[in-house]
C-alpha cells in the first residue's frame, strides 16, 4: 500500500507514563503498514498504572466511571470529521495538522469538548467501569469506533477523601511507531490511558453540646474544658482544647470544625468548672464522618461547693507529665481538680 495516502500529522495520540509523569503527545507520521480499519473494533482501556503509589492507587476500593465521548470519526486514510454534538467550530481539532502543544489539546479541543459534553443534551458514547476493588484496569469495546475520543473520569470519594481525574482526548487505533516513533507500524486497535488523579482530605466536625442544670451566681463565670483528641490508624491526627463558658443555667453548644474524616474522636471533660459536678459520662467517643457534624453532649450540676474557679481556659491550658494545669488570672499554673482559691462564705444564689 502507499504510506503516503495518510495526511501527515492527522491523527494525535496521548502517551501517559505513569500517574505522576507528563502527558506525552505526538503527532501522527505518514506511516502505517495498511489502511484503517474503520469497521473494526476497537479497545479504550483506563488503567492505573503499574508503580503509581498515589492514595487512589493504594486505598480507594470503590467504582470509577470513565465517560468516553466520540469528538471524531476517522476515516481509512487516517482523515478526522467531527461528529455530532461536537461538531461546533469551538473544537478545533484541524490543530492537530500541525505540532500542537498540550495546552494547545487543552484549549482548542479538550476544553470545548468539556463545556459540550455537559449539556443536558449530550449523553456519553460508552462508560468504562473500574471496580478498584477487584482489578487495576477496565475496557470497553466499540464496534466501528475509530475515531478521537474525549474521556471524562467521574469524580469519587470513599470515607477519607476526595478525588478527581483529569481528563484529556485518545486516538484508537494507533501504533507503537506512532507512539514512540520506533517499533511496528502495524495498526492496534487497543489503547490505553492511565488515570491521573489529585486527591483532596475530607473533614467533619463535632458539636460539644453542653447543660448546665443550676447556676450560682455568687461563683460567677462557671467555665468547662474539653480535650478533643482524633486517632487514624493509630495516629494522632488532632488534640486541642476548647473551654464553654456559662453566665446562666441552660444550654450552650460549641463546634470543632477540620478533623480529619474517618477519625476516632474522644471528648473529654478535663475540668468540670469549680464546684460543678458531671451528670453522666465525662468522656464521649465519636467517629467523624466527611462534612458531617457529630454531636458529643455533658451535663453539669452545682455540687454545693462554693469554690470560685471560672476560667478562660483556651489557649492557657498545658499538660505536665501526663498532668493538665490551667493558667489562673493572675497568671498561676494550677493543676486540673484543684481550685486556685477558696471563696469566703456567701449566701448562695442559685438559678436553676
Amino acid at each position: 500500500m502507499n504510506k503516503a495516502i495518510f495526511r501527515k500529522g492527522i491523527i494525535v495520540v496521548i502517551v501517559i507514563a505513569t500517574i505522576i509523569a507528563a502527558w506525552g503527545l505526538g503527532t501522527y507520521i505518514s506511516r502505517a503498514a495498511d489502511r484503517v480499519d474503520v469497521a473494526g473494533t476497537i479497545k479504550i482501556t483506563a488503567a492505573v498504572a503499574d508503580g503509581d503509589d498515589s492514595i487512589f492507587a493504594n486505598a480507594f476500593n470503590g467504582t470509577v466511571e470513565i465517560e468516553l465521548y466520540k469528538l471524531a470519526a476517522m476515516d481509512y486514510t487516517g482523515r478526522l470529521t467531527k461528529v455530532g454534538a461536537f461538531a461546533d467550530e469551538t473544537v478545533k481539532i484541524d490543530i492537530l495538522d500541525g505540532n500542537p502543544s498540550i495546552d494547545d489539546i487543552k484549549t482548542g479541543i479538550v476544553n470545548p469538548a468539556l463545556t459540550i459534553a455537559a449539556r443536558d443534551d449530550v449523553v456519553a458514547d460508552e462508560v468504562i467501569r473500574l471496580n478498584k476493588a477487584e482489578a487495576t484496569e477496565a475496557s470497553v469495546e466499540i464496534e466501528g469506533g475509530a475515531g478521537l475520543y474525549l474521556y471524562i473520569p467521574k469524580d469519587v470519594r470513599d470515607l477519607r477523601y476526595a478525588y478527581s481525574f483529569t481528563s484529556y482526548v485518545i486516538m484508537a487505533p494507533t501504533s507503537e511507531f506512532i507512539m514512540t516513533g520506533a517499533g511496528s507500524d502495524e495498526w492496534n486497535p487497543n489503547v490505553t490511558f492511565n488515570l491521573k488523579c489529585e486527591e483532596t482530605p475530607l473533614y467533619g466536625s463535632i458539636r460539644i453540646i453542653k447543660n448546665l442544670d443550676t447556676y450560682n451566681l455568687s461563683l460567677g463565670k462557671a467555665a468547662f474544658v474539653y480535650e478533643v483528641k482524633a486517632v487514624r490508624d493509630q495516629e494522632v491526627v488532632f488534640n486541642n482544647v476548647f473551654s464553654i463558658d456559662f453566665s446562666s443555667p441552660g444550654q450552650l453548644n460549641r463546634e470543632i470544625t477540620d478533623i480529619p474524616a474517618d477519625a476516632d474522636v474522644t471528648v473529654t471533660e478535663i475540668y468540670t468548672g469549680a464546684s460543678y459536678t458531671p451528670v453522666g459520662d465525662r468522656a464521649v467517643d465519636v467517629r467523624i464522618v466527611a462534612d458531617t457534624t457529630v454531636d458529643a453532649a455533658f451535663e453539669n450540676d452545682f455540687d454545693e461547693r462554693l469554690n470560685q474557679g471560672g476560667i478562660s481556659a483556651e489557649n492557657h491550658f498545658d499538660i505536665i507529665d501526663g498532668v493538665y494545669y490551667w493558667t489562673d488570672q493572675d497568671g498561676n499554673p494550677v493543676a486540673q481538680g484543684q481550685t486556685p482559691n477558696e471563696a469566703a462564705p456567701a449566701q448562695e444564689q442559685l438559678v436553676r
